[in-house]
């Protein structure tokens, strides 16, 4: 019997590629010249990394079966997700409170502009995450 990729595995694929934009979008933002003083918060990059390897771990043993210890991956990759959304927005909100208010030119929210995309893309990643734990990768 010939298995099918469900919802999940598409939410799944989705919220590797969205955590994978969210930390290339925090790495292009720690290059700025308003966020380069801050440099890069190695636990922000390391929790993104691991939730792209976990989703994508999770896509993989999904695809050959499901085994019972499998089920640990989807809650791993939300915690993780999680975890690196709120380090980031602890990273960023006071500079980004500055920039919206006394320190407002067109070079800061320039600047700002890839805070603002690796924050979204962060979120939606936990969103992704959280509701592709409730399905399978594939359905037969």
């Amino acid at each position: 019997m010939a298995k099918k990729l469900s919802f999940g595995a598409f939410l799944t694929c989705a919220s590797a590629v969205l955590a994978l934009i969210g930390l290339i979008a925090y790495l292009v933002n720690t290059g700025t010249d308003y966020y380069a003083k801050m440099g890069v918060d190695t636990a922000v990059v390391g929790c993104l990394i691991a939730v792209v390897v976990v989703t994508v771990l999770r896509f993989v043993v999904g695809m050959k079966g499901n085994p019972l210890w499998a089920d640990i991956l989807p809650v791993c990759a939300v915690v993780l997700a999680v975890v690196a959304m709120v380090l980031l927005l602890n990273a960023r909100v006071n500079n980004l409170a500055a920039v919206f208010t006394f320190e407002n030119s067109a070079a800061n929210m320039a600047d700002t502009t890839s805070c603002i995309v690796a924050i979204a893309c962060c979120v939606l990643a936990v969103i992704a995450s959280m509701i592709s734990a409730f399905f399978d990768i594939t359905k037969d």
